[in-house]
């Protein structure tokens, strides 16, 4: 599957709340960043973490994600939601958002 079919897909399992691939040639519809690392090293960089809650790893749509409901990365910085999906040949990292209400 493409990205943008992969996209689709995660946007009908996710009620189109995140990402929406009918708007405007395709939107998200939150902050999103897009990354190269693995879920692992996504991971491992979370034990670096000042705050963390437990990790939650589960699937939406066969697409493969980790969300922590509050992180804080360093110390000082706001307390948050972060989850990274995996669509296949790369991975999109949402801060504020904690997939695990989709799954």
């Amino acid at each position: 599957m493409t990205i943008t079919e992969n996209l689709k897909k995660f946007a009908a399992a996710t009620n189109n709340e995140l990402f929406d691939a009918d708007y405007r040639g395709g939107e998200w519809m939150c902050e999103n960043v897009e990354t190269q690392e693995t879920l692992a090293q996504w991971e491992e960089s979370s034990k670096g973490y000042n705050e963390r809650t437990a990790m939650k790893s589960c699937e939406i749509a066969g697409f493969p994600f980790r969300a922590w409901k509050s992180v804080q990365t360093t110390k000082g910085q706001p307390r948050q939601s972060m989850s990274i999906v995996d669509l296949g040949d790369v991975r999109i990292a949402l801060p504020g958002t904690d997939l695990a209400m989709f799954a």
